[in-house]
C-alpha cells in the first residue's frame, strides 16, 4: 500500500473513533439530563459528575436522614463546581440536623455568599437571627426574601404582625420600612386589615414610624380612619391629638373652628368633601377678623355642603354655635348644622333652618350625646331634604367661629 493511502486510512480510523467517542459522550449527557431530577443515581451512572443529579441526590439523602451520604454527594458536587453555593447549604443543613450548630452557622454564611438567591439559606438565617434577638439582621434577610419572592408575603406578613407586638421588633421593623422596600405598602395594608390585622402590632409599628419620621401623610390619615372604622375613636383621637400643640392645655371640642389654619383633612380636623354643585374655599373676611369658609351653591342637588369634622364627645349636653352670613341662599327646607352619632343613636342635635339673606349672626343648637350607641360623632352642614328634585340649593354662605361648649 502506498504511504499516502496508508495515512489516509489511519486518518479515517481516527476520525471515526473520535466521532464514536463524541457521540457516546453526547448520548451520556442527554441521558444524564433526562434522569437528573427523577432518578439522579441513574443519571450519575451515565455521567458521574453531573451537577444537577448530584444536587438532587444530596437533597434527597438529606430529606431521608442519610446525612453522611448527603455530605459526600455535596462534596462531590463541590469538587466539580467549587462555587456551587447550594452545596454549602446542604452541608450546613446536615450539620444543623446533627446538632453541630457552630459548623452549621459557618456553612450557612458561606452559602449566603455563594448562593445569594437561595431562599432556604435566608430562611434559616432569619430564624437564627430572630432567636438571637438580632432583629435588624433578621429583617434584612426577610427584605431579600420578599424582593426575590413577593408571593411569600402572604405567609410572612402574619408572622411579622405577630412579632411586631414586641416593642423592640416593632422599632426595627419601622426602621426597615422607613427605607421604602417594595413590600412596605402590602405589609401596612395587612397590618391595618380589620379582619386579620393585629391592633397591638399596627399601633406599635405606625407609632414607631411616626416617631422616626417615616410615616407618610396618607398612611397617617389612613391609620386614623381605620381606627375610627373599627370603632376605636378614643385611640384615634389620642394618636391624632398627641403631637398637636395645646396652648390652653387641651384642644377645643371643635378643632380649628375659626379656620385659622388650612384644614388638613386628617383625623379630627376639618375635612373637605368634593360635592358636585358646591364651590368650597377659604377667604379673608375683615368683619370676621380673619379667614372664613365660603360656600357657593350652584342650584344643583346637594346632600350636604362637603364640610365636616369628626368629634369625640363624651355623654352629656352641649351647645353648638356657628357664626354665618348668607346671600340669596335658598333650598326647600333650608340647610342645617347637625351632630350625628357614628352609631345607632342617630342625630344628637341640629340647628334651625338656615335660609335667605342675612348679615353675620349666630346659629345655635342643643346637642345631647347618649351613653350608648354614640362612640364618635360627625359635625356637618347638611341639606335635610331626601334625594330628588327638591334637594336643589342655590346661593352663597360664609361661616366662621364654630364652637361646642359642654353644658352643666
Amino acid at each position: 500500500m502506498k504511504p499516502a493511502r496508508l495515512y489516509l486510512a489511519i486518518l479515517v480510523v481516527f476520525v471515526f473513533a473520535f466521532a464514536v467517542v463524541a457521540g457516546w459522550r453526547i448520548v451520556g449527557q442527554m441521558q444524564a439530563e433526562r434522569y437528573a431530577q427523577a432518578d439522579p443515581e441513574r443519571a450519575l451512572g451515565w455521567r458521574p459528575d453531573h451537577p444537577q443529579a448530584l444536587l438532587v441526590l444530596a437533597e434527597r439523602q438529606l430529606a431521608e436522614g442519610r446525612f453522611a451520604e448527603s455530605r459526600a454527594s455535596a462534596r462531590r458536587l463541590l469538587a466539580h463546581e467549587p462555587l456551587q453555593g447550594v452545596a454549602f447549604r446542604l452541608l450546613a443543613a446536615a450539620a444543623d440536623r446533627e446538632g453541630r450548630q457552630d459548623d452549621a452557622w459557618r456553612l450557612y454564611l458561606i452559602a449566603e455568599k455563594r448562593a445569594p438567591r437561595d431562599l432556604q439559606t435566608r430562611a434559616w438565617l432569619t430564624q437564627r437571627y430572630l432567636e438571637q434577638g438580632n432583629f435588624a439582621e433578621a429583617l434584612g434577610q426577610i427584605d431579600r426574601i420578599l424582593r426575590m419572592a413577593p408571593q411569600r408575603a402572604r405567609s410572612i406578613n402574619p408572622v411579622l404582625a405577630q412579632l411586631a407586638t414586641e416593642p423592640a421588633f416593632a422599632e426595627a421593623l419601622a426602621a426597615r420600612l422607613r427605607q421604602g422596600p417594595p413590600w412596605r405598602a402590602d405589609l401596612l395594608n395587612s397590618l391595618r386589615d380589620p379582619r386579620a390585622g393585629n391592633p397591638v402590632a399596627v399601633g406599635r409599628v405606625m407609632q414607631a414610624l411616626q416617631n422616626q419620621g417615616g410615616l407618610k401623610p396618607e398612611e397617617y390619615a389612613q391609620w386614623l380612619d381605620n381606627l375610627m372604622t373599627q370603632g376605636r375613636w378614643g385611640e384615634a383621637y389620642a394618636r391624632w391629638a398627641g403631637p398637636l400643640p395645646k396652648p390652653a392645655g387641651r384642644l377645643p371640642l371643635v378643632y380649628n373652628g375659626n379656620f385659622a389654619q388650612p384644614p388638613s383633612g386628617v383625623g379630627f380636623d376639618w375635612r373637605l368633601r368634593r360635592i358636585p354643585g358646591v364651590i368650597l374655599q377659604f377667604e379673608p373676611e375683615s368683619e370676621a377678623g380673619g379667614q372664613v369658609a365660603y360656600l357657593h351653591f350652584l342650584d344643583r342637588r346637594v346632600p350636604n355642603a362637603g364640610l365636616e369634622q369628626a368629634l369625640l364627645l363624651s355623654p352629656g349636653s352641649y351647645r353648638l354655635s356657628v357664626r354665618m352670613r348668607a346671600r340669596a341662599l335658598r333650598s326647600e327646607l333650608g340647610l342645617q348644622w347637625t351632630v350625628q352619632c357614628q352609631g345607632p343613636a342617630g342625630v344628637a342635635g341640629r340647628t334651625d333652618a338656615i335660609d335667605g339673606s342675612f348679615a353675620w349672626r349666630t346659629f345655635e343648637a342643643d346637642i345631647t350625646i347618649p351613653a350608648a350607641g354614640c362612640p364618635g360623632q360627625w359635625l356637618r352642614l347638611v341639606n335635610p331634604v331626601p334625594s330628588g328634585a327638591a334637594q336643589r340649593v342655590v346661593g352663597e354662605a360664609w361661616l366662621d367661629d364654630v364652637r361646642l361648649v359642654r353644658q352643666r
